[in-house]
């Protein structure tokens, strides 16, 4: 029988310090070894002596050795011996780390209510606009459709008869007949297009607008966030520090940014900016401005003049950005922002060329004082392979020194000069 596999949820202990490193493993072999020593398949840091323990699979199912007999082994509370037999959600408590156990099984069976084949194209299509089980839904032809499923790209079973109806149907919603077609279906749903000649087959991505909104409460139950983290976001929130959220595609960058605003004192007036208006934004007193592709960087100076509390920039890829570093300068505080990068150096590369793309004849050193000056937390996002969003990493920028930006970890005692690249999603360490 095929081994399933299994996920695990680490809460790292760091040594003297409070917080915890989050990490994600996912095992796909019979067998992964968790222990302070360096041969150990996943190493954990050691706090009272070296430790080792073993998860292995076998046809009975999932088990936990203890091949040392430490004493200070325990799952779900209770004292391990020299084996146990580990279930979905069990805790595996050594040394201060825990460790959250998930049977790979479980994943397989909770996969998306796929409906049968709808009897017509059309009827396909009209589901595709009507469903709210998926994110995403991208068509790659007529004969190869995936859908994003809690994170998670999966083939879908449905089919259209021929690629001209898909075309068709672009041509109709745009009025049309280029390579290249963007649309919109009121709030709810964004379209993008490439059509032949451009590709062979014509592919469709149909994203949709989140219909729920999860609090930082939310976020630290479904694992995004540790308590450590999130308290931090909201008491620097409260603060009116200026935050900027990093991340990759899909990693929950805007997820985090509608916590946040959530979060924000219903007293504060929120002026918040977005090329194209995707979601409904939780809060009292928000003025949503819609500022369509390519005018954000006016949009930021216009703002300024409606008495905005916060100003948040729902993402920031061009001029805007010397803009809102400069609104961030000139005392309004508490600015949100997201970015796309996969580091936090690599947001503040980013940054900066997107300063310097504003034609505004500034030196490299002169932007890296201007991000030091404005930006105090850069909060990096990441995501696993199975789909799972996380925090992997808050950074303070504490100053510059011979043009270099300092960082340091806010949730730690001792602060760095620079911040070591700390890996949290592991496949086999």
């Amino acid at each position: 029988m095929r081994n399933p596999g299994a996920h695990l949820h680490i809460l790292e202990k760091i040594a003297e310090r409070k917080a915890a490193r989050k990490r994600q493993v996912s095992v796909t072999a019979d067998s992964v070894t968790l222990g302070s020593h360096d041969a150990a398949d996943v190493q954990l840091t050691g706090h009272q002596k070296a430790f080792i323990l073993e998860i292995k699979n076998d046809r009975s199912g999932w088990w936990l050795l203890n091949p040392l007999r430490n004493p200070d082994v325990r799952v779900n509370g209770t004292k391990v011996g020299l084996e146990t037999r580990l279930q979905d959600q069990d805790k595996i408590e050594i040394d201060g780390h825990e460790i959250l156990f998930e049977p790979g099984s479980k994943w397989e069976r909770n996969l998306p209510p796929f409906i049968p084949q709808p009897e017509s194209d059309e009827s396909l299509w009209r589901y595709f606009l009507e469903e709210a089980e998926f994110d995403e839904i991208l068509i790659n032809g007529a004969k190869s459709i995936f859908v994003d499923w809690k994170g998670i790209l999966l083939p879908a079973p449905w089919t259209f008869s021929h690629d001209d109806f898909t075309v068709q149907k672009v041509h109709r919603s745009t009025k049309v007949e280029g390579a290249w077609a963007s649309w919109r279906l009121n709030r709810q749903l964004r379209f993008q297009a490439a059509l032949p000649p451009l590709v062979e087959h014509p592919h469709v991505a149909i994203r949709k607008a989140k219909k729920f909104s999860l609090k930082l409460e939310d976020l630290e139950k479904a694992r995004f966030g540790n308590p450590e983290q999130i308290d931090f976001l909201r008491r620097s929130l409260e603060e009116k520090q200026n935050i900027l959220i990093s991340g990759g595609t899909s990693t929950g960058k805007t997820v985090l940014l509608r916590a946040l605003v959530e979060k924000t004192d219903p007293k504060e007036r929120v002026v918040l900016l977005e090329e194209e208006a995707e979601i409904d934004w939780p809060h009292a007193h928000l003025v949503a401005i819609e500022c369509g592709r390519g005018n954000l960087r006016q949009a930021v100076i216009e703002s300024l003049r409606m008495r905005p509390n916060r100003l948040v920039v729902s993402e920031v890829r061009g001029a805007e950005a010397f803009e809102m570093l400069q609104a961030m300068n000139t005392g309004h505080s508490g600015a949100l922002s997201t970015i796309h990068s996969n580091s936090t150096r690599e947001a503040v590369t980013r940054l900066e060329s997107l300063v310097m793309s504003a034609g505004t004849q500034l030196s490299v050193g002169s932007v890296r004082r201007m991000i030091a000056n404005a930006i105090h937390l850069i909060v990096q996002l990441d995501r696993n392979a199975e789909g799972e969003r996380f925090i992997s990493g808050i950074s303070r920028i504490n100053g510059i020194q011979n043009e270099t930006l300092l960082f340091s970890d806010p949730l730690e005692l001792e602060p760095k000069g620079i911040r070591q690249r700390v890996r949290l999603k592991s496949e086999d360490e």
